[in-house]
C-alpha cells in the first residue's frame, strides 16, 4: 500500500511537472527557431525579429534609457541594507529538457526565494556557456541563472558563475542522469540537491535588468553571487559540447546602480 501510494504521488508530480513546462513555453511565445546566438538570427538581429505568438523582441534593442541584461560587474556601491539572500529550496523531482538554446530544468513544486517581502516561485533553472555577465570584464566557463517569479512583470534571477576547478556534485547529479543532447532527446527526470548548488549566497551584486533571452523584458532583478562555483574540466567541457556559445553579448549599463554586499574592491576569491 506504501509503495503502491509513493508510486502515485511521483506520477502526479511529474504531470505536474510536464504541465508546469508546457505553461511556461506557451507564455514565453519563444522556441529555438526565434533565436539564435550567431548569423541572422543572432544577438544584433533580436530587435527585429518576434516570437511564435507574433509578440516582437523591440525590448533587446539598444537605446540610452535601456535596462538590458547581462552586463559588466565593476564599478558598484556597498549598500549596508542588503540581507543573505532569503532561499528556500525544497526536495522535489525536476525534468531537464533540451531547448534548442539551453538547457532548462523545471521543479514539480516548492521552492522560493523571499525578497522585500515579497514572495517568489521558482520556475526553472538554465545554464550558459560561456557566462553571460562578467566579473571586472572577466568570463566564467558557466553561468546558471535560477529564475523566480512573483508576477508576470516581477521576476528575480538568482546568477551564479562557474571556474574550472573541482568537481561540483550538483552538477554531477545532473551530468550522471543523463543532460538532453539535442531537442529530440526525451525529457530526464532527476532530483537534484539544491542546497549543493549555490555558493555563499549573503555576497552577491544586485541591479535593474532584463531577461537575457528574448523577449528581453526588463522585469528582473538580478541577484549576482560573489563567489564563483567550480567545476572539472570534462563537466565543463560537456555543457560546452551541448551548449557552444549560448551567451547574450554584454549590454550597456546606462547609469544603473550595481548595489553590493561587498565591502572590498577589488574583491578576492570570486575570480578565476
Amino acid at each position: 500500500m506504501k509503495r503502491d501510494f509513493a508510486l502515485a504521488v511521483l506520477v502526479c508530480a511529474l504531470c505536474g511537472i510536464s504541465a508546469h513546462a508546457q505553461i511556461l513555453a506557451a507564455a514565453a511565445g519563444v522556441n529555438a527557431d526565434d533565436f539564435a546566438y550567431s548569423g541572422d538570427k543572432g544577438p544584433g538581429f533580436w530587435p527585429e525579429l518576434h516570437g511564435k505568438d507574433g509578440k516582437e523582441f523591440s525590448a533587446c534593442a539598444p537605446s540610452p534609457s535601456a535596462r538590458q541584461s547581462p552586463i559588466d560587474i565593476e564599478t558598484v556601491v556597498e549598500d549596508p541594507a542588503l540581507r543573505p539572500l532569503d532561499v528556500s529550496f525544497v526536495e522535489a523531482p525536476f525534468v531537464m529538457k533540451n531547448l534548442g538554446f539551453t538547457i532548462q530544468v523545471t521543479p514539480a513544486f516548492g521552492s522560493s526565494l523571499t525578497l522585500d517581502g515579497r514572495n517568489y516561485s521558482l520556475l526553472q533553472f538554465h545554464f550558459h556557456t560561456l557566462s553571460e555577465h562578467t566579473v571586472a570584464g572577466k568570463h566564467g566557463v558557466m553561468e546558471v541563472h535560477f529564475v523566480f517569479r512573483h508576477s508576470d512583470t516581477d521576476f528575480a534571477v538568482i546568477g551564479m558563475l562557474y571556474r574550472v576547478g573541482r568537481s561540483n556534485a550538483f552538477l554531477k547529479t545532473l551530468i550522471d542522469a543523463g543532460l538532453p543532447e539535442k531537442t529530440t532527446s526525451a525529457d530526464v527526470t532527476v532530483k537534484p540537491n539544491l542546497e549543493k548548488a549555490l555558493t555563499d549566497s549573503s555576497q552577491y551584486f544586485t541591479y535593474p535588468g532584463s531577461l537575457t533571452t528574448p523577449p528581453c523584458s526588463p522585469v528582473v532583478t538580478w541577484l549576482v553571487l560573489k563567489q564563483w562555483a567550480e567545476l572539472s574540466p570534462e563537466q565543463a567541457e560537456t555543457f560546452r559540447k551541448i551548449l557552444g556559445n549560448d551567451f547574450r553579448p554584454l549590454q550597456s549599463p546606462n547609469n544603473r546602480v550595481i548595489h553590493s554586499t561587498v565591502r572590498r574592491w577589488p574583491f578576492d576569491g570570486g575570480q578565476p
